[in-house]
């Protein structure tokens, strides 16, 4: 399913020594940091997801559901180090390149990504049945020279 990430996506996303940090910084001069930092780390899956994959792409701003917490890493990384100016913690750091890891695995097709909304075809026999053939005579009497 795919879906446009929200403020509570990225909440979820920071870690607990963040949460203070965002909650402090404000809005300055109608500008929607939070939101930009959203559209901007969305905005990276778009483009790797165009380029490395085959799927049908969502409505714009959106992503696939089971991509939106990478994202939300990314973009609390770009928030909490760019906006709020705080230092980035290591954790923080490791989220940040794992998330990019993925989008650059999925951009350059060493990750082969699969719209979630599709389903597998998969076949499964209940019961594996052992291949077995006849025995059949291949030598007449005569030909086996006295065995």
């Amino acid at each position: 399913m795919w879906r446009e990430p929200t403020t509570d996506d990225f909440r979820d996303a920071l870690l607990e020594a963040e949460i203070s940090a965002f909650s402090r910084a404000s809005i300055a001069q109608g500008k929607d940091a939070v939101g930009k930092a959203i559209d901007n780390a969305v905005g990276r899956f778009r483009v790797a997801l165009r380029s490395g994959s085959r799927v049908t792409m969502g409505a714009d701003r959106t992503l696939p559901h089971d991509l939106i917490p990478q994202a939300m890493h990314m973009a609390a990384f770009y928030f909490i180090g760019g906006r709020v100016g705080s230092k980035l913690s290591e954790s923080r750091t490791i989220l940040y390149k794992d998330a990019k890891e993925l989008a650059t695995a999925i951009a350059n097709k060493t990750l082969k990504y699969t719209d979630p909304d599709d389903t597998e075809e998969t076949q499964t026999d209940s019961v594996p049945r052992p291949h077995t053939t006849p025995k059949t005579k291949t030598l007449s009497r005569a030909q086996q020279n006295g065995i």
